[in-house]
C-alpha cells in the first residue's frame, strides 16, 4: 500500500520544524520505503518527479484509485490537501476556497469548458480513470484559462497488457441506496491497444441522520472507447466518449425546485506522441479534439404575495449547446546538459447556442402570464504560446516560463422574443509568468519556492447572457476584464523511507473578482462586474510515518486557509465561506490472514466552522443543517478497507460517518448518515 503523501503528494508548511528534524531521521532504515516517484507533467510541461517539483502537486495514481470503492470521482480526491468537492448537484471542485469556477478541469491534458456561474462539473465515471494529476494554486503558464484555484488533469485508461483483460465492477452505495457497475474490455496486440468500457449509477435521494433529502436523486451512465498503435519511438491514439448524467437539485424549500435532466458530453479526441526523436528532442505532442455539451436546466419558484397582480410563480428554462474544439502543441528540448525546455501552442474554440425561456405567471385571472424567449449564439476564440525552461546548476534546479494569451469572444446572434438585438464583443491579451527553484539538501529531501500567475477568461454567461431564475434577472456585460491572481509559495518535501513530509506555505492575491451588483440601466436587475478581490493565505502538510507497530502507520493531510474577502463597497472580511481547517488524520496498514489479504485504514475526517457574510456584513450561509449556527464544524469517523478474494477478484469497502453525525458544511446540502459503500471488482 502507498503513503499518504502519495495518495496527497500534498504541499504543506511547518517547513522549519520538519526540516530541524533532519537529524534525527539519518538512520538505517527497512526496505518498506515511501517514495514521492511519481513523475507528472501538468504544473510544468517537463516531466519531474513529485519530489522534485517546485510547486504543490498531488497524484492519485492508479494503485491509489484501485484501493479506493469508486462510489465518484469526489470520493477519489476526498484527501487531497486544499480541495473540497462540492456536492450541491453535480460534483465541482474548489481548490484553497477558490470556487470551482476558477478551477481548470481536464480530461486527458483537453480543457473541460462550461458557462454557467457554478464551474466545470466531473463529467466523467470514476471506473475510468487510470490518474488524477492536482495542481494547487495559480497555474495558467502552462495549464492555461480558469487556473486561479489550481489545475485537475484526470487522464483515462488505456489498454491491457495482454492481448485480452475483462474486468467488471459493481457495488452498492448507501448513502443514496444506490449502485455503479462498469464493465470493460482492453488489451494489447502486436502494436494495438485498446479499450472498450461501459459504466452507469443510479442513486436514489440522500440519506442524512434527519431523513431524505427529497428529491436529491441522480445517475450517469458512460462509454470510452480508445484505440492506440506504438510505432517505437512514436505513438498514435484515439479516444471517444460518451457521459450523460442527470440529477435532481435539493433545495430544502418545497416552493424552489431545480432540475437538471440532461448534461451529456461527447468527445473525440486524437493525439501523437513521439519520443526521443532527436538527440535535442525528449518528446513531440500533438492532440486535436472536439467536444459537446448538452445542458438542460428547469428551475420553478412559486412566490407569496399579498398582491394578485405580483407574480405567483416564476419558471426559467435553459437548453444549451456548447461545441468547443482545440488543438495543442508541445514540444520538450534538451540542448545541453542540466537543461530541459518546453514549448506549447493552444488553440481554443468555445461556441455556445442557448434558447432561455422564462415564464412568469400570476395569481390574478386578469393578469395574462408572461412569455420570454431568448436566443444566443455566443463564442470565444483563444490562442496562447507558452514555454518553460529548467536549469539545474549544482544542488540548485530553477525554472521560468511565460504564455501569451490572445483571446477574443463575439456575441454573434441575441433575439429576444424573435427580435433581433445588437451584437457585441470582448477581448484581451497579456503575459503571464512564472518562477520556481528547488534546492536539494540530499537525495531524501529538498526545499523549494515558487512564485505562478492565474488567469481566468469571464464566460459568455457573465458576457452576453441575459438569466432569469427565481424573478431574479441578472445581464451579461461584454466591458468584464480577466480574472488573475498571483500566489507566493515556500515548501519542502522528505523522504527517509520511515517518515514522509510534504510541506509548504502560500499567500495568493487574487483581484477583478466577476460578481453581481445593481445594474444602473435597468433598475431592479442585477449585472456582472469586476468588483471583488481576495487575499488568501495558509499551509498544507501531508504525512506519514512507519514507526514499527507491525505495519501500522499513523498518517495526516491538513489544510490550513485564510480568505480576505473585499466586496465592491470597501468591505472586506474573513468570513468567507471557507473552512480556515480541513483534514484527515488516520491510521492504516496491509493485513494477512491465510491466503487472504488487503489493507484497512481508520480515519477522521473533518472540517472547521465557516461562515459566510455578504457586502453588508450580514451573515448569507454557515455549516449547520439551519443555516443560523456560526460556529459550526464537523468530524467523522470513517473505516475503509480492501480484500484480495483470489488472485482476480477484489472486494472495497467503506464505512462512512459511522457515528451518524449531522451536519452540513456552507454551501452545501446536508452530508449523508452512516452508509456503508460495497465494492467487487474481478479481472479476468
Amino acid at each position: 500500500m502507498k503513503s499518504a503523501l502519495k495518495r496527497s503528494t500534498a504541499a504543506a508548511a511547518l517547513v522549519g520544524a520538519a526540516f530541524s528534524a533532519l537529524p534525527v531521521l539519518a538512520q538505517d532504515l527497512d526496505d518498506n520505503v515511501i517514495e514521492l516517484d511519481d513523475i507528472i507533467v501538468t504544473g510544468t510541461g517537463i516531466p519531474t518527479e513529485v519530489f522534485k517539483s517546485p510547486g504543490s502537486v498531488t497524484v492519485v495514481d492508479a494503485e491509489q484509485i484501485r484501493e479506493i470503492p469508486p462510489t465518484s470521482v469526489a470520493n477519489l480526491l476526498s484527501d487531497v490537501p486544499g480541495v473540497q468537492v462540492s456536492e450541491n448537484d453535480l460534483n465541482r471542485i474548489r481548490i484553497r476556497g477558490e470556487e470551482s469556477q476558477r478551477v481548470a478541469i481536464m480530461l486527458d491534458g483537453q480543457r473541460l469548458s462550461d458557462h454557467n456561474r457554478y464551474g466545470t462539473p466531473l463529467l466523467i465515471s470514476p471506473t475510468e480513470i487510470e490518474r488524477i494529476e492536482i495542481v494547487r494554486g495559480p497555474s495558467s503558464v502552462v495549464s492555461g484559462n480558469r487556473a486561479i484555484g489550481g489545475v485537475v488533469n484526470i487522464i483515462t485508461k488505456r489498454g491491457a497488457d495482454k492481448p485480452l483483460e475483462v474486468s467488471g465492477t459493481a457495488g452498492y452505495i448507501g448513502s443514496n441506496n444506490g449502485h455503479r457497475a462498469a464493465l470493460s474490455a482492453a488489451g494489447t496486440y502486436e502494436n494495438f491497444d485498446y479499450r472498450l468500457s461501459y459504466s452507469e449509477s443510479d442513486l436514489g435521494d440522500r440519506k442524512t441522520p434527519d431523513g431524505d433529502l427529497v428529491p436529491s436523486s441522480s445517475n450517469d451512465r458512460g462509454l470510452l472507447g480508445f484505440l492506440g498503435y506504438d510505432f517505437g519511438q512514436s505513438y498514435v491514439g484515439f479516444r471517444a466518449q460518451d457521459y450523460h448524467a442527470s440529477t435532481e437539485v435539493f433545495t430544502g424549500d418545497p416552493s424552489a425546485r431545480i432540475n437538471l435532466p440532461k448534461r451529456d458530453l461527447r468527445k473525440y479526441s486524437a493525439f501523437y506522441e513521439g519520443e526521443d526523436l532527436t538527440p535535442w528532442m525528449s518528446m513531440l505532442k500533438f492532440s486535436a479534439y472536439q467536444q459537446k455539451v448538452d445542458r438542460e436546466f428547469e428551475s420553478s419558484f412559486d412566490i407569496v404575495s399579498p398582491s394578485p397582480f405580483a407574480p405567483n410563480n416564476v419558471v426559467s428554462l435553459s437548453d444549451d449547446d456548447q461545441t468547443t474544439k482545440g488543438f495543442l502543441a508541445t514540444a520538450n528540448f534538451e540542448f545541453a546538459p542540466g537543461h530541459r525546455s518546453v514549448l506549447g501552442f493552444e488553440y481554443e474554440d468555445d461556441r455556445l447556442e442557448t434558447d432561455k425561456t422564462s415564464i412568469v405567471s400570476f395569481a390574478s385571472p386578469f393578469v395574462p402570464t408572461q412569455t420570454t424567449l431568448r436566443y444566443v449564439d455566443a463564442s470565444i476564440k483563444t490562442y496562447s504560446i507558452y514555454g518553460q525552461h529548467e536549469a539545474t546548476f549544482g544542488n540548485f534546479t530553477a525554472t521560468a516560463g511565460a504564455r501569451y494569451y490572445s483571446v477574443d469572444s463575439d456575441l454573434d446572434e441575441f433575439t429576444v422574443d424573435g427580435v433581433n438585438q445588437p451584437t457585441q464583443s470582448n477581448s484581451d491579451d497579456r503575459w503571464l509568468g512564472s518562477v520556481g527553484l528547488v534546492y536539494n539538501l540530499s537525495d531524501q529531501a529538498i526545499l523549494r519556492a515558487n512564485i505562478s500567475q492565474g488567469y481566468t477568461y469571464p464566460s459568455l454567461s457573465e458576457l452576453f447572457l441575459t438569466t432569469t431564475a427565481g424573478g431574479q434577472t441578472v445581464n451579461g456585460n461584454p466591458n468584464l476584464r480577466p480574472e488573475t491572481a498571483t500566489n507566493y509559495e515556500i515548501g519542502g518535501r522528505i523522504d527517509r523511507g520511515n517518515i514522509v513530509l510534504d510541506a509548504a506555505i502560500f499567500y495568493t492575491e487574487a483581484k477583478d473578482y466577476i460578481t453581481t451588483v445593481a445594474d444602473p440601466s435597468n433598475p431592479g436587475q442585477l449585472i456582472y462586474d469586476n468588483v471583488d478581490s481576495a487575499d488568501s493565505w495558509g499551509f498544507e502538510v501531508a504525512a506519514e510515518f512507519d514507526p514499527g507497530w507491525g505495519g501500522v502507520r499513523p498518517y495526516v493531510v491538513l489544510s490550513n486557509v485564510t480568505r480576505e474577502f473585499t466586496y465592491a463597497n470597501g468591505f472586506a472580511t474573513k468570513d468567507s465561506g471557507t473552512p480556515e481547517w480541513t483534514g484527515t488524520v488516520g491510521l492504516r496498514s496491509d493485513w494477512q490472514a491465510a491466503s487472504f489479504g488487503g489493507t484497512w485504514d481508520v480515519f477522521l475526517r473533518g472540517e472547521s466552522s465557516s461562515t459566510l457574510e455578504d457586502e453588508n456584513g450580514d451573515v448569507v450561509d454557515t455549516g449547520t443543517p439551519t443555516g443560523l449556527n456560526p460556529t459550526s464544524g464537523w468530524t467523522t469517523l470513517n473505516f475503509r478497507g480492501s480484500m484480495e478474494l483470489t488472485e482476480n477478484a477484489r472486494l472495497n469497502l467503506e464505512v462512512n460517518n459511522i457515528l451518524d453525525k449531522s451536519y452540513r458544511a456552507n454551501d452545501q446540502i446536508p452530508a449523508a448518515g452512516r452508509n456503508i459503500s460495497l465494492f467487487v471488482t474481478a479481472t479476468f
